[in-house]
């Protein structure tokens, strides 16, 4: 069985070699092993790719976007009584809307910039 720094000696329980009239030996000293460094700008390092997924998929980040603004949207269908929160989904689609043009303006600009 394998030992921890909290179990005897068994040297200390050998006949009369170092143990104690009340029978409690000595707590063994383990040494540590090396502190591992840590990253905060890159703290996924550990487990391989650790890039923006902009960098990954630069297409496919803009599409999902835009799915998910129209799921937004085709949440309005349904059997609402009261239309209130109609306005939620309205006021919410509409953000990501504008959002996501401002970003498409964004990227054709520096597109444009690029030689």
């Amino acid at each position: 069985m394998a030992s921890t720094s909290l179990e005897k000696h068994e040297a200390d329980h050998s006949a009369g070699h170092g143990a104690h009239a009340d029978g409690h030996g000595e707590v063994a000293h383990v040494s540590h092993a090396p502190v591992v460094s840590y990253n905060p700008d890159a703290p996924s390092e550990e487990w391989g790719w650790h890039g923006e997924w902009r960098q990954f998929a630069p297409k496919g980040s803009r599409i999902l976007l835009w799915f998910f603004t129209l799921s937004i949207f085709v949440m309005l269908l349904g059997n609402h009584v009261s239309h209130t929160e109609d306005w939620y989904l309205v006021l919410t689609g509409g953000i990501m809307v504008i959002w996501l043009l401002r970003y498409e303006a964004r990227l054709r600009h520096e597109r444009k910039r690029r030689p």
